[in-house]
Formats: structure tokens, sequence, C-alpha cells
């Protein structure tokens, strides 16, 4: 799931649309995932985000629950 570029959009909230779609890009050139692309691009750092908050935001299974 996480290979998918469209699970960027829970990091919008985090990290702004530009730079979620700048992750997407990045994971489709270089076929990774979108994790390691977040990573890679320097975006986990505690201040722009956390390791916590990358982990809540591309958790697939709750973005399926109902509620959320």
């Amino acid at each position: 799931a996480e290979s998918s570029p469209s699970i960027v959009t829970p990091l919008n909230k985090y990290i702004g649309y530009e730079a979620a779609a700048k992750i997407a890009k990045h994971s489709v050139a270089k076929s990774i995932t979108v994790r390691e692309a977040t990573i890679e691009l320097g975006y986990v750092d505690g201040e722009k985000l956390t390791m916590e908050q990358l982990d809540k935001a591309l958790d697939v299974l709750s973005m399926t629950s109902p509620g959320l």
C-alpha cells in the first residue's frame, strides 16, 4: 500500500499539499515507497514531521476505519 502515490494524501495535514506532491512524485520516479521517499527527502526530522506522525499518516487500516 505504501508504494501507491495516493497514500500521501494524509500527509497534507502535517506538511502541506506541495510537499506531499513532491514526495509522491519522488516515490514514483525512484520506484520507492512513500515512506522511503518521505525519509529520503528529509521530511522526517522532528520539526516538519516525526516518525510517529509518519506512521499515523500512513496507517492504511485507520484510513479505512469508519468514523475517522
